[in-house]
């Protein structure tokens, strides 16, 4: 007899870097009880997809799940996918990664559960036209994407009863449409609107399928879910009804329908969920889509026009955002490097595996993207990208026995400019000298620390939405849940801010008297200088460690423009965790011009508010020491900022004792829990009154930074000595 199908698909997984209780809660809310209640369903089938990440954590902390997902194997209740083991944008990372780490999760999966394996997760449905033949050469037979995909290729949704072949060179792979009425449907629809909107379509098309693939946080992870689904019993509500209704619907694994006669061949565009291509537009475009979507609902028969409107694609968030683009271009370098080596010395094939591991952990997608929760926002989760390409290079490093500074000017992050790269046996910077000559990356390669891992505030779609509830008041008094905006705590409307510049390190500024420590943490800044985000002249010399950046600028003061000549010089040393800093300033009109002269670096030890990471003035705590205070001091010749959870510190000396600022970098997001503020690190400026002349004025500084013992000891040390 012929029934109706239902393919169910379930994907779990977890961000390299995120904290080892969100995995158990993720596991003890969602994972282990879906589990466990599927096996007391023998009627249901459906195929199961893990991150190689969550793979590792469940070995290491809770190995008879994986006994339990044995079983299921065995039985033929689960059929496995595989996917990037570290979870990442394919289409993000090169192909030779692309085949690895296909390559890495389907070897784990063969060697634990003797599965056959031939279906694949597309992270975050990320799809890209060229996929097909690269997938079909990594052993890929078919995979899942969104309805969505195809109607933007101009198909009916009434075609989308089965299985479709796609192409690239000749390379076929089967692509199984996702119903999105069935996502939104399961679990949040009641389970006889599921089962009635499934017999609607067996009776139009028996011998078709419905395919339902969706993140399996949503049985338990997401807010309510785990009461929903298993207290209040719904999906067992929901296997039951499945099984009721065997006589006519088979419920079946995704492979089971892709093996099925395909309705046609088909090519589809660059896509990915509606919803990603809504969050990767520039905000002012983001804003824009969202009233033309609204205007759109209006419309008679909407939804057959949405189709045909598209918004951005994943790639948009390399644009978007300026540190995503610098973590992925640091990513395609490290993967660049890593496979030059591989190439010239196939002899030590074995020992870098641990190297390509780092890589491939690097490439999680996570922290790459920003949508409505997360994501690049979250520091923690950056910080472990940041980490795996730092290992990964120290390896490198190691392995090709490099004793020596070296400094390169490459195009960095793919904008025609050239940056300076440079490595040290301490450090791996870039210096960007279009963009104010700043250090817009120092890393720390024997700590697998990024110092400068920081976010700029920047204005995002969703915080007009923050605006709007917190300055208006419905005239009845009441709201509907829909209409209301949660946040976590009140007044975050106030802290939201624009930068204009990436929070780094080395940017000059030129400050008007009046500027205050408060005007420039809410970017209210008259610069009277165009050297923060002016183009510096670059060279160096690599024998030496020295880096060298130069701008011929303006100062004003008094009405009148001033011609000032700043240049600025960085030595590396190979084996010292410190940095030797010079700059020079003098007028190049004759001139003389009393000013205002502040260096801005930012740095970042994550926690904004906690006990054991602070800053130090002069060596010393002050009273208001936590990263996230805001203040001043007169008269200091030293400032830092020290991790005790990790043993790190970093601390400027300056040969000129001078003013200091410091303040917060903060923030607004939205999560699960509603609008929230996210320390990203701490900007300190080094403030001095100036007088510039024809005569070159230098001043010296050194950066500290690494370990905590050897960053105190060396202050001690160079104060005893008199060096400061």
């Amino acid at each position: 007899m012929t029934r109706f199908r239902l393919a169910i698909g379930l994907h779990n997984h977890q961000p390299v870097g995120n904290f080892d209780h969100v995995f158990e809660e993720a596991h003890q809310q969602a994972y282990k009880p879906f589990l466990e209640l599927l096996a007391q369903y023998p009627k249901v089938s459906l195929s199961l997809h893990q991150s190689g990440i969550l793979w590792d954590w469940q070995e290491k902390h809770h190995p008879e799940y994986l006994e339990q997902v044995k079983r299921l194997v065995a039985d033929g209740r689960i059929e496995l996918m595989t996917g990037g083991f570290y979870e990442p944008i394919l289409t993000s990372i090169p192909q030779r990664d692309l085949r690895g780490q296909i390559e890495k999760l389907t070897g784990f999966l063969r060697n634990r559960f003797s599965a056959d394996i031939s279906g694949l997760w597309l992270t975050e449905r990320v799809w890209e036209p060229h996929l097909p033949k690269v997938l079909a050469e990594s052993g890929v037979g078919y995979l899942p994407v969104d309805d969505t995909h195809f109607l933007f290729a101009g198909m009916e949704r009434s075609q989308l009863t089965g299985p479709f072949v796609t192409e690239f060179e000749g390379e076929t792979v089967t692509l199984l449409p996702i119903q999105k009425k069935l996502r939104y449907l399961i679990p949040f629809g009641k389970v006889e609107e599921v089962i009635s909107e499934l017999k609607r379509q067996a009776e139009i098309s028996l011998s078709g399928v419905a395919v339902y693939a969706d993140d399996g946080e949503k049985f338990g992870v997401w807010p309510n879910t785990h009461k929903h689904c298993y207290d209040d019993r719904w999906l067992a509500e929901f296997f039951e009804a499945l099984e009721r209704n065997a006589d006519w619907l088979e419920v079946v694994p995704l492979k089971v329908a892709a093996d099925m006669t395909p309705v046609g061949r088909v090519y589809l565009p660059s896509a990915s969920y509606e919803e990603m291509g809504h969050w990767a537009l520039p905000t002012p475009g983001f804003l824009k889509y969202e009233a033309f979507e609204h205007w759109l609902k209006t419309m008679q028969k909407a939804e057959e026009h949405e189709r045909f409107v598209r918004a951005g694609h994943w790639r948009g968030f390399l644009t978007k955002y300026e540190e995503s683009n610098l973590m992925h271009k640091k990513m395609l370098a490290v993967s660049e490097r890593l496979a030059t080596f591989d190439k010239a010395h196939p002899e030590m094939n074995a020992q870098l595996e641990p190297v390509r591991d780092r890589l491939y952990a690097a490439q999680c997608n996570c922290a790459y993207w920003h949508g409505v929760f997360g994501g690049l926002y979250l520091p923690h989760l950056r910080q472990a990208i940041y980490a795996a390409l730092l290992e990964a290079e120290s390896k490198l490093r190691e392995l090709a026995h490099t004793r020596v500074v070296t400094i390169a000017a490459k195009d960095h992050d793919a904008d025609r400019r050239d940056e300076i790269l440079v490595e040290s046996a301490a450090f791996s910077a870039v210096f960007k000298p279009d963009r104010g000559g700043m250090l817009v990356d120092l890393g720390l390669l024997r700590h697998a620390f990024d110092l400068t891992d920081t976010l700029a505030r920047r204005k995002e779609g969703y915080h007009r939405k923050l605006a709007v509830a917190q300055s208006e008041t419905p005239h009845d008094g009441t709201a509907s849940i829909h209409d209301l905006v949660i946040a976590k705590e009140p007044g975050l409307e106030k802290i939201l801010v624009e930068d204009q510049y990436l929070k780094r390190c080395f940017i000059d500024h030129f400050l008007a008297e009046k500027t205050s420590v408060e005007l420039f943490q809410s970017a209210q800044v008259e610069e009277l200088g165009d050297f923060a985000t002016g183009a510096y002249a670059a060279e160096f010399d690599a024998d030496s460690g020295r880096v060298t950046l130069t701008r011929d600028g303006k100062v004003g003061s008094h009405g009148r423009q001033h011609a000032v000549r700043l240049t600025k010089n960085f030595y590396f040393l190979e084996e010292a965790d410190r940095l030797e800093i010079t700059y020079e300033l003098r007028t190049t009109d004759g001139s003389t011009v009393s000013t205002h002269f502040a260096i801005e670096n930012s740095f970042s030890f994550q926690a904004g508010h906690a006990h054991d990471r602070y800053l130090l003035i002069d060596s010393q705590r002050p009273s208001e020491s936590f990263l996230d205070s805001v203040g001043s001091h007169q008269q200091v010749s030293s400032v830092g900022m020290v991790d005790d959870w990790r043993g790190l510190a970093v601390v400027l000396q300056s040969q000129r004792a001078g003013e200091i600022w410091h303040h917060p970098i903060h923030t607004v997001s939205l999560s699960e829990a509603g609008f929230e503020k996210v320390y990203q690190g701490t900007t300190i400026l080094n403030c001095f009154h100036i007088s510039i002349s024809p005569e070159p004025m230098q001043m010296k500084f050194t950066l500290h930074a690494g370990s905590k013992e050897s960053v105190l000891r060396e202050i001690a040390s160079s104060a005893l000595a008199g060096n400061f």
